[in-house]
């Protein structure tokens, strides 16, 4: 109950009180109304006292409203004085029936006219069945209002009669213990009408009726196999009806399960095993929905999905495949999810081919795509994706999220056909993400670039190259070129592909040149100058006498940008240890701007720079990755 408001009624000597109920099934909320009819409010009554008998007779009211109720009260009392020595207070319910099925309509009765409304229903129960019945029915009518529950649920004779009847009747009469199952689901889908039917204990009742039904229900099954025609036919009709009043059983334990204490002594009772039992009955699709709901709230807790494996759940909702109604399918695949942590079954529903059923639902159920995840982890399952080309549809939106789960099997070939076919930004990111981790997934690339035609993109870049009117600055710009240094630092790092960039230096160094206001775009060449120096075959082609690299590299040496100076540092150390020449050099460069700085510092001068710590020049404060020790060769 939500959103309750007071006021005066316009006409009457009333008080409006409006609230909302919130069917917990649905999640709708339906908006009702009380009349508190004060029926001899006069100038004599005592406005507080009348408050505490209005709150009293009313719990709608909360007792933070107690000051407009007696604000209400007492524009009322003034607005219409009657002669009267006391105040008396009636409560009026507004009841909305439906006329479609009934012919009837019923709308401002009071109490007393409502009352015995349900006292002729309840003296139907007492006639023959199908008066029995009738009456269940007009019952039932008026619960399918959420506004008429409460004044129904509190009227004890009639809930009592309704519970008699059920336990008298249910293996009698079908119709009339399906009609009043239903009464109390309506109830059940709001806690606070739960404890009623608990005291009645219409629970126990239907798991009675449950498990003597389930037993019958098996019975007659063999006997329409082996009776004749006619015999059969009963017993199919017999069945029908059967589910249909299982399926109102099951719907109503599953809300009175909301209790984890209800819940409990239900699975002591075995209702786990029951359900599965109720789950082989495929010809109710009601019956099927409410057991499929009910398991699927159960499997949360680890006993329970044990006794349901037991039980070959897998296999009898996998019969249930494929699924055209959408909420029976949901429900389905949630439940197949939260049985999917468990690794037998998992292996159980790859090879039974649950996937060739979950693929296609891939693009409109979460839940599916979750579940495909699961069922990818195990490695060995890999070669059941191959034999379900639905995987391999989508390169937007979700199917992106698909092809992840294919690279957890080795299928990183999808992710690159994906991002080169579909020219797919998204998935070329992906891709590149996954290229920067370490370990088995760098041989995945590896394995991938050795099965790919080379020829191809040679031809490209041939095509291209004879291309002389094409406007190609448009087509390199600093990022390409950024992108390009960094690709060669990581080749650099080979000496067989070191060699073939040695050509390049110049190249190279222009564009150092060109970029030295850029930090980033700088520390990356000198990355890859610093891997050229490491190998000492082409560290001896590079720093000649008059080698311009060098020159370069000590320019830089005391650059404002600490991880400038740090791979300058480090690649001015390979070129000491090569050359005594340069090394010489080296030492009188970095003397000179030691020398300069201190004499600044003595005489007042000039301020060293803020990020400058002593000994900087000659040791190294950052870790890169790039710093050689001690004990390590430079070749």
């Amino acid at each position: 109950i939500d959103k309750v408001t007071i006021d005066a009624h316009p006409i009457e000597q009333s008080i409006v009180i409006k609230y909302q109920v919130e069917n917990r099934r649905t999640r709708h909320a339906t908006a009702c109304q009380k009349l508190i009819n004060l029926r001899d409010l006069n100038e004599d009554v005592d406005i507080h006292l009348l408050a505490d008998v209005v709150m009293e007779k009313c719990a709608l009211i909360p007792e933070g409203m107690r000051q407009e109720l007696e604000q209400i009260l007492f524009y009322l009392q003034n607005r219409n004085k009657r002669a009267s020595k006391s105040g008396s207070v009636m409560v009026y319910y507004i009841f909305f029936v439906s006329s479609r099925d009934f012919g009837f309509h019923f709308a401002n009765l009071g109490l007393a006219l409502i009352t015995g409304c349900f006292q002729s229903y309840i003296e139907l129960f007492y006639e023959d069945t199908a008066e029995k019945n009738r009456g269940a029915l007009n019952i039932l009518e008026l619960t399918k209002t959420t506004a008429n529950l409460e004044v129904l649920i509190e009227n004890e004779t009639l809930i009592g009669a309704l519970a008699r009847v059920f336990r008298e009747d249910w293996k009698k009469n079908f119709e009339l213990a399906t009609t009043i199952i239903r009464i109390f689901v309506q109830f059940s889908y709001y806690n606070q009408f739960q404890a009623t039917l608990s005291h009645h204990k219409i629970g126990a009742l239907c798991m009675n009726a449950m498990e003597y039904e389930i037993k019958r229900g098996e019975l007659w099954a063999a006997e329409a196999k082996n009776e004749d025609e006619k015999t059969a036919r009963k017993c199919r009709l017999a069945i029908r009806k059967q589910q249909a009043l299982l399926a109102a059983c099951i719907t109503l334990l599953t809300n009175l399960a909301h209790d984890i204490n209800v819940e409990l002594k239900m699975v002591r009772r075995d209702i786990v095993p029951m359900l599965l039992r109720c789950l082989s009955m495929r010809d109710s699709a009601e019956l099927t929905l409410a057991t499929v709901q009910f398991l699927l709230k159960l499997s949360i807790f680890e006993e329970n999905k044990t006794t349901m494996e037991q039980g070959n759940i897998i296999g009898k909702l996998l019969q249930l495949f494929p699924i055209d109604d959408i909420e029976l399918r949901k429900a389905v695949i949630r439940l197949l999810f939260n049985l999917s942590f468990d690794a037998k079954s998992r292996r159980r529903m790859v090879s039974e081919g649950l996937l060739a059923h979950v693929a296609p639902l891939i693009e409109s159920d979460a839940k599916a795509l979750n579940l495909l995840y699961q069922l990818s982890v195990a490695l060995s399952h890999c070669y059941f994706f191959d034999r379900t080309p639905n995987l391999y549809v989508a390169t937007t939106g979700r199917g992106i999220y698909c092809f992840l789960i294919f690279l957890c099997c080795s299928k990183l070939s999808l992710l690159l056909d994906a991002a080169i076919d579909g020219r797919d930004l998204m998935v070329a990111k992906i891709v590149r993400s996954i290229a920067g981790h370490e370990g088995p997934t760098q041989d995945m690339f590896v394995v991938r670039s050795r099965i790919n035609d080379k020829s191809l993109g040679l031809e490209f870049i041939g095509t291209a190259a004879l291309i002389k009117v094409a406007d190609w600055s448009r087509f390199i710009t600093v990022h390409h070129k950024f992108k390009l240094v960094v690709m060669c630092g990581t080749m650099a790092r080979q000496v067989d592909a070191a060699r073939t960039l040695v050509p390049l230096l110049e190249v190279f160094l222009q564009l150092l040149h060109t970029m030295q206001e850029d930090d980033e775009f700088v520390v990356q060449l000198l990355y890859l100058f610093l891997q050229l120096l490491r190998h000492r075959e082409l560290a001896n082609r590079l720093m000649g006498p008059d080698s311009a690299l060098g020159a370069y590299v000590i320019d830089l040496m005391h650059d404002k940008n600490p991880a400038i100076r740090e791979m300058c540092d480090n690649a001015l150390v390979i070129i000491g240890e090569h050359s005594q020449e340069w090394a010489r050099r080296i030492a009188g460069e970095r003397f000179r701007w030691h020398n300069a700085q201190w004499l600044d510092t003595v005489e007042g001068g000039a301020v060293m720079d803020d990020d400058y710590v002593p000994g900087m020049l000659f040791e190294d404060q950052f870790d890169d990755g790039f710093d050689l020790s001690n004990d390590e060769p430079l070749y």
